[in-house]
């Protein structure tokens, strides 16, 4: 395990964790935002980063960028209205990913092996405007078979929300190219209907037509050219996973030899294609531009906040929560 100082937030200093196992795969990680920084895979020249990554602090500490932070207590977006509390606003009358002051914002105590990084943090009512104090550990473990898992644990003294989940951006090209000539498979055949702020409606639309069908591999160019014609021009879209056993995969992107198959038990994962990006933001080797990467989120769909048809996301006193997405490389 490796340690490198990554900057500095409210006066305190932000570190760089680095694991690598025995096939030379490397993962990085901060203390701040439990953040996945980089992973990196062994190519013929030399290794390659599959993560958007900002080159210095400067692109985490904007509390409005989300690349490969941890997120929550909830993912997505939900009703500031749709729990019995009132929860804490941060887009109009929405709650995204955490509110103002998410999991994304805090900086996490550490322990670290030649394995896992376990970030944990003890987060007050009062630090974040939800209800009820929460215990929560976010552990990274790299395996020897090339798969990272993140697991998510909480306990709390009072009824909650849970519901995280990581926010990588991916993008597999080892050169200044986008997610257009990546492929995209989805174990999904439905999406939800969302209103116009995004927060869900609880119907469901099926994936057939449209663009939306990514039950195979499907050719990520030819699918957000289809999407040109609606107002966001690419993907932000809440899809409802099929059942599925927990060694089948809910998505695979792959570009060349380069590969990532994500598995989740939960059943929503948002996919986002970074549409509206512009140069403001810094990606070091990648030009920040509209599908320059592009996000998979597992998460419990959130409908599950006020619709029970659709999961349960209460967190109870006494009942701890644990939740996992793992990821395989193939390089």
């Amino acid at each position: 395990m490796e340690t490198q100082a990554f900057g500095t937030i409210h006066g305190q200093a932000v570190t760089a964790y680095t694991l690598t196992n025995q096939h030379g795969v490397r993962l990085t990680c901060l203390d701040y935002g439990a953040t996945w920084l980089k992973l990196e895979v062994p190519t013929a020249v030399g290794r390659q980063n599959l993560l958007l990554t900002s080159p210095s602090f400067d692109g985490y500490a904007d509390p409005r960028s989300y690349h490969g932070k941890t997120i929550g207590r909830v993912a997505g977006r939900i009703g500031a209205d749709q729990y019995p509390q009132p929860l804490p606003a941060n887009e109009g009358t929405s709650t995204l990913h955490g509110g103002p002051h998410g999991f994304s914002t805090l900086m996490w105590a550490v322990q670290a092996t030649a394995e896992q990084l376990v970030f944990s943090r003890y987060i007050t009512s009062a630090e974040d405007g939800f209800p009820g104090d929460i215990d929560v550990k976010v552990t990274y473990t790299l395996t020897a078979n090339d798969d990272v898992l993140i697991d998510f644990d909480a306990n709390t003294d009072q009824p909650t929300l849970f519901n995280p989940t990581n926010h990588a951006y991916w993008n597999l090209n080892a050169g200044d190219e986008t997610i257009q000539n990546h492929q995209l498979m989805l174990n999904s055949h439905q999406r939800f209907a969302v209103q116009t702020n995004k927060v869900p409606t609880g119907e469901l639309l099926d994936n057939a037509h449209g663009g939306f069908d990514f039950s195979h591999p499907t050719d990520l160019g030819a699918a957000l050219a289809t999407m040109q014609t609606t107002a966001e021009k690419g993907y932000d879209d809440i899809f409802l996973v099929a059942p599925h056993t927990a060694s089948e995969p809910v998505a695979k992107l792959t570009q060349g030899k380069l590969g990532v198959t994500m598995y989740s038990r939960r059943n929503a994962l948002v996919v986002f294609t970074a549409n509206a990006f512009g140069d403001e933001l810094d990606f070091g080797e990648k030009t920040s531009r509209p599908y320059i990467g592009i996000a998979l989120e597992a998460q419990t769909a959130p409908s599950a906040v006020a619709d029970p048809r659709y999961g349960d996301i209460t967190l109870l006193p006494g009942q701890p929560r644990h939740e996992q997405v793992r990821y395989h490389f193939e390089y």
